[in-house]
Formats: C-alpha cells, structure tokens, sequence
C-alpha cells in the first residue's frame, strides 16, 4: 500500500456510497483512489503524491475560487457535492499532450491558419455545477471570447477508457454541441499501446447555422434543448513493438474536419486537419521514450 493510501481517510469505492450523485461524480476513478478532506488538509500542495488520481471531499466553492492557481494538476470540481478531483499528469502523459498539441498546430501551419488558432491548453470550463480542464484544447482567434473550445482533448494514463469517454461526454454534452471535436488518447501502462478516438456531436452542427451576436459571441441560429452522447468518428490503435518489431498502426491517418476547429469552411488552400499515421507513428515514440524514462527513474528509487 502506498503512502498516500495509508494516510487518507479513505477511498473511492467506499465514498461512492454516501450518495447517488457522489457515486456519478466520481464513477470510472480507480476504486483505490485517496480521498481526503479538505478539512484535514487544508494546504493542497502537501498531499501525499503516488496516487494518479486525488479527490478532495468537503471543499468550499469559495475556497476552490481562492486557490484556483495553486491546485496541483487537473481539476474537475463539483460545488453542489464540494468534492475535488485532482488529475496528477505524468511525464508520459505530458508528453503525449504536447506531442499532439504540436502535430495539429504544424499541420494548421502547413495550410497557413495557425495564426487563426487559439491553443487553450488546460484552460478552465465552467458548466452547470461542474468545472473541469481538458488536457488539451483549442477554439478559433477569431472567437476568443467562445465560452467553450471547439475541440477538446482527454489523456488517459492509468484512468479506464470509460472515464475517458465520461469526459469527452461532458464536454460536448455540457456545452450543448459547441464543442465539436473531441478526442480521446489511451495510452496502457504495461504494453505501451495508445488508443485514438475522434468524438463527434451525434447532430450534424454546420457553420452556416452560427451567427455572430453583437458582442462577437458565437451562438447556434436555432435553440438546442438536448444534446445526445455523441459518436465515434474514428478510431486508430498504435502498437508498440516488441523485441526487433517495429510499431504498427490501424486506422490510418487522423482527420479532423477543418470547420470543427474553426467554425468555419476551408477557403482555397486549406481542407481538413490531418495528421498522417507516419506522424503519429513518430509522436507515439515520444510517448514511450517517456515511458521508458518513468520506469527507470521508479526501479532507482
């Protein structure tokens, strides 16, 4: 057992009983995740590390707005609950993010728009009663003041695949479609293979059905009242070799629509946003060049 799980009050699995909406809240986490309370720890930053995932119970909405800048990594918090999620992200798991944050933006230069988008990183969202920060993100310059991304990124390192898709739902769910895109990286721990989603609103969103208020706030021409969970666009499994073997890759190349990011129809010389497989090949090195990394830096310890 580790130093974090000796010293927490106590887990996942057996906080998930306090209530229904607790249960929602934190469902997919890991059953073995800290929970602390913040009452107990009251500095964030000292919290016991080792855990990839820790849930702080008892946190005052008031108190989440005041350390906003001090939580140590990603935050998913909900007010009515007043539980904390904190999402601690590996080197692994940085470097995927940036990998892909770096193929888009190189792909978006090469049609000449890199100017025209917004890299939002792990930018704050604010939906009804939750808030929450993608790994990744990105809206259009041209819409900065959107209060949504147009896509979003969610990194998965040692969460299950359906806690990634729970929050790839959230988003395009929560923002009522005006987060087109979303993407899901699952990367196992002990094979080193990644798995790519592309999620996609399940109603067919275009640009022409946006306009533009008078305070350039981008809106839907037509009032939306439900959002259905949305659909797989595509998928690409990457394997890492074993022995001799090199990587091998399905699904081919990954596409995302240009409108999707930009609200907007490609002009002459632009199209949609595609990272070949070679690339994708070449970021998933990365990603296990950090893997190999982390594991020897953890058998010195």
């Amino acid at each position: 057992m580790s130093h974090s799980q000796e010293s927490a009050a106590t887990t996942v699995s057996s906080v998930n009983a306090e209530s229904h909406e607790t249960e929602l809240f934190l469902a997919c986490l890991p059953p073995e995740t800290p929970v602390y309370s913040y009452h107990d720890h009251p500095d964030l930053e000292t919290l016991p590390t080792g855990s990839s995932f820790v849930v702080v119970k008892d946190f005052p909405p008031l108190m989440f707005r005041k350390k906003d800048e001090q939580l140590p990594g990603r935050a998913e918090y909900s007010s009515s609950l007043q539980l904390l999620i904190l999402k601690m992200p590996t080197n692994s798991h940085e470097t995927a993010a940036r990998c892909f944050e770096t193929s888009l933006m190189e792909v978006a230069s090469r049609m000449g728009v890199r100017r025209r988008i917004l890299q939002c990183g792990a930018t704050r969202y604010y939906g009804r009663d939750r808030t929450k920060e993608a790994d990744v993100s990105f809206k259009p310059t041209r819409y900065s003041h959107r209060k949504w991304p147009t896509m979003a990124v969610e990194i998965g390192w040692s969460e299950t695949r359906a806690k990634l898709e729970k929050e790839i739902i959230w988003w395009i769910k929560h923002s009522h479609g005006d987060v087109r895109q979303g993407i899901t990286i699952d990367i196992k721990q002990g094979s080193g293979n990644i798995e790519m989603i592309s999620w996609v609103p399940t109603m067919s969103i275009s640009p022409s059905r946006v306009r533009i208020s008078s305070k350039e706030r981008q809106v839907l021409s037509k009032a939306i009242n439900h959002i259905p969970p949305p659909r797989i666009d595509q998928k690409i499994g990457i394997k890492r070799g074993k022995g001799s073997a090199g990587p091998t890759i399905t699904g081919g190349n990954l596409t995302i629509p240009f409108a999707s990011v930009l609200l907007d129809n490609p002009g002459e010389g632009e199209g949609d946003f595609v990272i070949t497989a070679e690339e994708l090949l070449q970021d998933a090195e990365l990603v296990w060049m950090a893997m190999d990394i982390e594991a020897e830096e953890k058998a010195r310890r």
